[in-house]
C-alpha cells in the first residue's frame, strides 16, 4: 500500500470517527450548554474529536510499524 494509499485510509478513518464524534456530542449536548460561544456547535466538536483520535491512531501506527 502506498503513500496515497494509507493517506486516504486515514482520511476514511478520520471521516468515520467524526461522524460518531456527532452521535456522541449529541449525547454530550447538555454538558456542553456550560461552555458558551464556539463550543456549542455540534460542527465543532466533532472536528476536534475526530482530529485528535485521528492524530492518536496515526501516532499508534507510526510507533508500531516497523523502519526499513
Amino acid at each position: 500500500m502506498g503513500r496515497i494509499g494509507i493517506l486516504l485510509a486515514f482520511a476514511v478513518i478520520g471521516f468515520f470517527i467524526g461522524i460518531e464524534a456527532l452521535y456522541i456530542g449529541r449525547y454530550l449536548a447538555p454538558l456542553l450548554e456550560q461552555i458558551p460561544g464556539m463550543f456549542q456547535a455540534e460542527w465543532i466538536f466533532a472536528g476536534l474529536f475526530g482530529a485528535v483520535i485521528t492524530i492518536i491512531l496515526v501516532v499508534i501506527w507510526s510507533y508500531t510499524t516497523k523502519s526499513s
